[in-house]
């Protein structure tokens, strides 16, 4: 079992860890802000629909999975970018 000292040089340590990660995502260029939020939402929209394409072929329905999936996949990459754009505005 840890003696209180040890956990309170724990938690200063993670509070240290989290101002630093802040630091970092502060200095990110626009550009590259605005490349992560273009890569979440193709990458949201290529999974929904990888499994889409996957499940229509499992069960021999051609295009219904893959068009629905490709919706789910744009509306959560949607949701990413909004919520990427609101932590940015946040700060």
């Amino acid at each position: 079992m840890m003696d209180p000292k040890e956990i309170k040089e724990k938690i200063e340590k993670m509070k240290l860890d989290i101002e630093i990660k802040k630091m970092q995502t502060k200095n990110v260029s626009p550009l590259g802000q605005a490349m992560k939020m273009g890569t979440e939402f193709v990458a949201a929209v290529f999974v929904a629909s990888f499994m889409g394409f996957y499940i229509d072929k499992w069960l021999e329905t051609t295009p219904i999975f893959i068009i629905f999936f490709f919706i789910v996949g744009s509306v959560a990459g949607i949701f990413n970018v909004v919520r990427s754009s609101k932590m940015i505005n946040k700060d």
